[in-house]
């Protein structure tokens, strides 16, 4: 009676051919369709410098960001990879956010900055509360293998938290990496010495800079040797643009990283 009953059930619920017959390579790759929609050429202007910008590939460039206050036509070249990533690496900012909301120490998030000279504008990952003290923190997610890499904070992540630390006033900042594979975490304190100072206000000489260029509508020119060679010039959004471009009025180095 039972094997007939389950028989019965087995031949119901079997799968229709026309099923069988879907190509789920093809649905994947609708998918990653899906995250490249925006792929292409796209118009971006923008007013003002954003850190996140600042510190990575292009951004060391006075030419990229005069293109970008300009506004011209830019490559949107992420593919499907990248832009999942960027998304998943937002949403696991969300989650850490809550849960130092949930813990009782969140003071704020996604707080919105400005500068005037020279001008950002970003927004900081969060602020919480630590032995009564305002504790600006960053918050980076990486794989499990570059976590394990991790012996000290990148300089770049810590470019980014001393533009914030320099607007917000502040001595010391955290940096978070959080392990995308098992969420675990390591924490690195920046405390605000002589060497950052310097730095940090070498950056900010940079960037009044490549303002005012535009501001007195002098092109910089392309700052790197072999020109269109480079590596930031290969991962602009502006590459061919800038080949268009007559050859500059003003000559701005391109931006020293800290070391």
């Amino acid at each position: 009676m039972t094997k007939r009953l389950l028989s019965k059930i087995i031949t119901k619920e079997e799968v229709p051919k026309e099923v069988s017959k879907i190509n789920t390579n093809e649905i994947i790759k609708k998918i990653h369709d899906g995250y490249e929609h925006k792929k292409g050429m796209i118009f971006k202007k923008r007013v003002g410098f954003t850190p996140s910008g600042l510190t990575y590939g292009a951004g060391h460039c006075p030419r990229f960001w005069y293109l970008w206050f300009e506004g011209n036509e830019a490559e949107n070249t992420n593919d499907w990879y990248s832009v999942a990533n960027m998304d998943s690496g937002s949403d696991r900012h969300t989650r850490i956010e809550q849960a130092m909301d949930d813990a009782g120490i969140l003071i704020n998030k996604e707080l919105s900055i400005k500068y005037e000279d020279p001008i950002i504008s970003a927004k900081t990952d969060a602020i919480i509360n630590w032995d009564g003290m305002d504790v600006l923190t960053e918050i980076k997610t990486v794989n499990d293998e570059s976590f394990h890499r991790i012996t000290r904070p990148r300089n770049y992540n810590i470019e980014q938290l001393l533009i914030y630390m320099k607007i917000l006033k502040k001595s010391f900042g955290l940096l978070i990496y959080e392990n995308k594979n098992n969420h675990e975490m390591l924490i690195f304190t920046i405390n605000l010495n002589q060497k950052y100072k310097d730095f940090i206000n070498y950056f900010f000489d940079w960037m009044r800079k490549v303002q005012k260029s535009f501001d007195d509508k002098q092109l910089p020119e392309n700052p790197y040797k072999n020109k269109f060679s480079n590596k930031n010039c290969k991962g602009c959004d502006f590459f061919k643009v800038c080949q268009t471009k007559p050859t500059g009025d003003i000559k701005i180095e391109a931006r020293k990283e800290l070391e």
